[in-house]
């Protein structure tokens, strides 16, 4: 069975992808303010929290959500920025729709709504994204106070959950929206 002779039947080159400006809806912007209130709330909250830290903070959780590494309090700053790193990329990547790779061939009749989906997949994950590393972060603020012992044996399953199930939904009404 020749492979590439089947991709080359499910897509389109991308090189023929039409190119599509695609207009925000309102659960867009609504999606993209729910990320950006996270890194504000993230950025106050490690602001303020930050003088009280004690010199040696978790740096790490383990699968049940306990605290298995510690670091220099300075390290707190490492996950707003990565927080901030990840919005900014997912925000560039999200300029170039044509480029993904789709699950379903991309013609210039179903282009606009299979772009649409996939970004606003990415518009999920991305304030997902900020949500869970802004939990993370503040867990480790109150684990370093001593005001909780981790993130939770339920945080790891539920974060699983709740980033992979909307990729199955994005792929089932994909391939409906052929």
């Amino acid at each position: 069975m020749n492979i590439g002779f089947l991709r080359a039947n499910r897509n389109m080159n991308k090189a023929d992808r039409p190119v599509i400006n695609i207009e925000m809806t309102p659960a867009d912007w609504l999606l993209e303010g729910v990320a950006l209130a996270g890194i504000l709330v993230m950025a106050v909250v490690m602001v303020y929290h930050y003088p009280k830290l004690p010199a040696v903070i978790p740096s790490h959780f383990d699968g049940a959500g306990m605290p298995d590494d510690y670091s220099a309090k300075s390290s707190v700053w490492a996950l707003p920025g990565i927080t901030l790193f990840l919005y900014i990329l997912l925000t560039l990547i999200m300029k170039i729709p044509h480029q993904f790779n789709y699950s379903v061939r991309i013609t210039k009749e179903n282009a606009a709504i299979q772009y649409a989906m996939a970004m606003k997949l990415i518009r999920y994950l991305k304030a997902g994204l900020v949500w869970m590393f802004f939990y993370i972060a503040y867990t480790t603020v109150r684990v370093a106070e001593k005001k909780s012992t981790g993130l939770g044996a339920g945080f790891l399953p539920i974060v699983l959950v709740c980033m992979i199930l909307p990729v199955f939904v994005y792929l089932f009404l994909a391939a409906r929206k052929r």
